[in-house]
This record gives C-alpha cells, sequence and structure tokens, in this order.
C-alpha cells in the first residue's frame, strides 16, 4: 500500500522533504531544566516528546515550580511586525517551559504570521472598552505572562483560566481531550546572556557583581529584544480531563464584596505603612468616594460595603501608581482604575468600571500602549503579590 502523504491537501511536488538520518546521526534533544543532552537511539519508535516526557518522569518530578529558560530555535519576526515585539518579549511562566522543545508544531513563517496577525488585530482592538475591559479579566488570570500572550489568549479563549501544555497537563495527571483546540502564544529565543570574565558564569541584568565569585562586573552589557520567536501550542484547564486540581478554581465575577480581599488590602497597607482612614468627611462633596492624598488612603464610611472596596482597591492602585512608580497625573487614573480591576477580579469582585477614557488614546501609537498596559501589569502585578505574601 503507498504511503500517505504527509498534508493530503498540498500537491504532491509542494511537500515537504525531510532528509533520511543515517546510522552514524543521533536524534537529540535538550532538557530545558537541567541541559541535558537526551539522545534517541530509535527514532522511529520514540518521539521527541515522549524521550523528553521520560527524562522529566525521572529526573525531575517534584519540582512545584519549574524555572524560567530560553528556547532553541525559532522563526525571525518580519519588518512589518518589529513593532509588535515589545508585546511579547518576556519569558513564559515556568510551568509550561517544560513543554516547548516537545511541542511538535509548525514553527515555518505561515505559522508565526498568522499568529502575529492575530495579536495585531487585538491591539488594534483593544482601544473598544469593552474588549478592553475582556482583555483585564485575561490579565487577571494571566498576570506572569506578556501583555501580547495576554492578548492572544483572550482573543483564542475568552473563557480560559490556566494554561499549560501538553507534557505539562500529562505531568500534571491531566491528558488532553480528544479533539481538544490549542491556544497559540509565543516564546521568545533570547540572545545569550553576558558572563563574568573571571569564572564564566552567566550575570544577571544589570548586576554588578557575579553571582557566584562576586567579581565586579564593570558596566551592564545590554541585552538586545528578542528578534526570533516560536510558536507554542498551550491548552486550556478546560480542554483537559483526569485528576481534579482545586487549586486551579476560578472565582465567578460579581459585585458581591469579597471579604478575604478588603482585609487582604488593609493588611497590605499597614505592612507598608500608609495609613487608610474610614474617618466621616461630611464637608467633601457627596460624589467623593474616596482618595489618595498626601500618602493616605480615604474611603467615604458611610458607603455600602461593596463600594468601600471598590474604592479602597482604586485608591491603592493609585498609591502604587502615583507614590511608588510616579506614573504622570493624566495616565495615572485610568492605569489605577484598571489595575484595581485586575486585582478585583483576580478576587471574583467585578469593581464595575465600563469606560477606560485614554484607552482610545492610547491605542494610536503601540509604543505607548504598550507602555500604559505594562505599567497596568506592574501595577496589578505588585499589588497581587503583595496580597499573595
Amino acid at each position: 500500500m503507498p504511503k500517505k502523504p504527509l498534508y493530503p491537501h498540498v500537491p504532491k511536488s509542494r511537500q515537504p522533504q525531510f532528509p533520511r538520518l543515517t546510522k552514524s546521526q543521533a536524534v537529540t534533544i535538550t532538557c530545558p531544566i537541567c541541559g541535558k543532552v537526551i539522545e534517541i537511539p530509535e527514532y522511529n519508535k520514540v518521539t521527541r516528546s515522549d524521550a523528553l516526557g521520560e527524562h522529566l518522569k525521572k529526573e525531575h518530578v517534584g519540582h512545584p515550580r519549574l524555572p524560567q529558560v530560553t528556547i532553541e530555535g525559532g522563526d525571525l519576526v518580519p519588518p512589518q511586525y518589529r513593532d509588535l515585539i515589545g508585546f511579547i518579549s518576556e519569558p513564559l511562566p515556568g510551568y509550561s517551559l517544560a513543554v516547548l522543545p516537545a511541542v511538535e508544531v509548525e514553527v515555518g513563517e505561515t505559522k508565526l504570521v498568522a499568529v502575529l496577525k492575530e495579536l495585531k488585530k487585538g491591539v488594534e482592538g483593544i482601544q473598544d472598552s469593552y474588549q478592553f475591559r475582556i482583555f483585564l479579566t485575561t490579565m487577571s488570570k494571566f498576570h506572569d505572562y506578556s501583555i501580547g500572550n495576554q492578548i492572544l489568549i483572550m482573543l483564542q479563549d475568552p473563557n480560559a483560566t490556566h494554561v499549560a501544555g501538553f507534557v505539562t497537563w500529562k505531568e500534571l495527571g491531566r491528558w488532553v481531550k480528544r479533539g481538544g483546540k490549542s491556544i497559540s502564544i509565543l516564546a521568545p529565543r533570547f540572545p545569550p546572556r553576558p558572563t563574568c570574565p573571571e569564572c564564566g558564569a552567566k550575570v544577571p541584568k544589570g548586576a554588578r557583581f557575579c553571582p557566584v565569585c562576586s567579581a565586579s562586573i564593570e558596566a551592564e552589557v545590554e541585552i538586545e529584544a528578542p528578534r526570533f520567536f516560536i510558536v507554542v501550542s498551550v491548552f486550556d484547564i478546560s480542554q483537559t480531563e483526569g485528576k481534579p486540581l482545586p487549586e486551579f478554581e476560578v472565582p465567578v465575577l460579581t459585585g458581591t464584596v469579597n471579604e478575604e480581599l478588603f482585609a487582604g488590602l488593609l493588611d497590605l497597607m499597614k505592612k507598608i505603612g500608609v495609613r487608610v482612614s474610614f474617618e466621616s468627611r461630611p464637608h467633601l462633596d457627596p460624589s467623593i468616594k474616596g482618595q489618595y492624598v498626601h500618602g493616605e488612603v480615604w474611603v467615604r464610611p458611610e458607603e455600602p460595603r461593596a463600594q468601600q472596596l471598590k474604592t479602597l482597591t482604586h485608591e491603592i492602585a493609585h498609591y502604587y501608581s502615583e507614590g511608588v512608580f510616579r506614573i504622570p497625573r493624566h495616565d495615572a487614573e485610568t492605569i489605577a482604575e484598571s489595575a484595581a480591576y485586575v486585582v478585583g477580579a483576580h478576587y471574583g469582585f467585578d469593581t464595575g468600571v465600563r469606560s477606560f477614557p485614554y484607552v482610545a488614546l492610547w491605542a494610536r501609537d503601540k509604543k505607548v500602549l504598550d507602555k500604559n498596559l505594562g505599567e497596568i501589569r506592574k501595577v496589578a502585578t505588585t499589588m497581587l503579590e503583595g496580597l499573595e505574601k
């Protein structure tokens, strides 16, 4: 029986040709955690995915969170999409990176350009307030992903809650359902880090001393932004089945007050020494629900509990945006409102915001949009990390 073509819809003359491996050529794959090169002697019987999965099972089971690593390969971003690099120039979170070398997807130009086109549409459409709220809800669930990958997840599955690659789900005791639809995101390929002139250890960006031998580092070496990317397939937990993972439950977004968030915010401000006042101030206009002034957060005590929480979250976001990160006043209001929405949504609390007036102006310039979306993410992530300590 003749062998079926790999891509039945493609003419025979255009079918991809793969070189035959001789016995002397060893097929290998590098473990992203320990760097070990794994040889695959029987490549026709064992795939790279299987070989890496077996290695991870033997050598790395029990790691609560896999480290961030860089990956090999990737395709050059075409010139017309270079302005999007800022949105996707961060490594993927550690728990999904274990699958990157093992994800067997087409990483040719067509696949990369298709994903970049989707990202461009998402960036241009984000100026719509409704679309922007969906994006912020996605950020509340995936705040450790780059802005660009948050947009890609939002576009392909706005209801996604937790994503990981095929092998990672398998490690967690779950399997992708037959016919499960993957989400395509982008993983950057970074240039190598500078090394210490004394011991050769890799030096973190901005370091003045070697983390291994403590040798002085004369000057910081600027790390250029990545220009090569790999398209990675991940799956939402809803596309998988198997061992239950209760820690992955996501609260339903409602306007009902969340007492855990309320207490957490008060405790966070107490730890960092910011006074929060609920004193009555009848001399102020009743439309003023709260303020952040002179390093103090004030919330009107006569308001309902849910409104107090909305105001508290917003004013604390103002403290971080203006008091900590020194964000200009004309952008700080929308950034604080957006960050407060992200923090509330993370805890299932809807702050009720429906309009973000400055976003349409930001969207006119991709650099401005990238910068301010990054500021929202920075403020929201700082608050969330403080709440989780």
